[in-house]
């Protein structure tokens, strides 16, 4: 209890200490995240890969329990070029982040990306019906 009353005394003197807010530029960075769910092949994201997590979902099958999903978060720039936070769960899309990363391919926060969807694919694994992908490096 007494930290918690230090905490908010700590950011009350840090806010009283900045200039005036209202007159100063917000960022072009949005962090409320979006789950992306591709719905057409050639959808793509571009951006930096900042965290691999666990997220917190609504179970599509049973609505009144929750489902833990990993998933990639990464932060993409926009056409008009504002940057907003997307994530993915998709097990192939994980997967291949992943592999990059342990590979040096991919470093995370620094490795700009094209992520296109490429439509389902069948296999035998999962009910003949999975997402496809493309990563890609951008190089600048």
């Amino acid at each position: 209890m007494e930290k918690s009353k230090e905490l908010k005394e700590q950011s009350l003197v840090a806010i009283n200490s900045m200039p005036n807010l209202h007159e100063k530029e917000t960022s072009p960075i949005e962090f409320s995240n979006v789950y992306w769910t591709p719905e057409k092949e050639g959808e793509f994201k571009l951006g930096v890969v900042v965290d691999i997590r666990m997220e917190t979902f609504p179970d599509a099958q049973n609505p009144e329990k929750d489902k833990d999903l990993l998933c990639i978060v990464m932060l993409c720039q926009n056409e008009d070029l504002t940057i907003t936070s997307m994530s993915n769960g998709s097990k192939k899309l994980v997967a291949t982040i992943q592999d990059a990363m342990e590979k040096g391919s991919i470093i995370i926060e620094k490795t700009p990306l094209r992520i296109t969807y490429l439509g389902k694919k069948k296999n035998k694994t999962n009910a003949y019906n999975s997402d496809n992908w493309s990563v890609k490096p951008i190089l600048l």
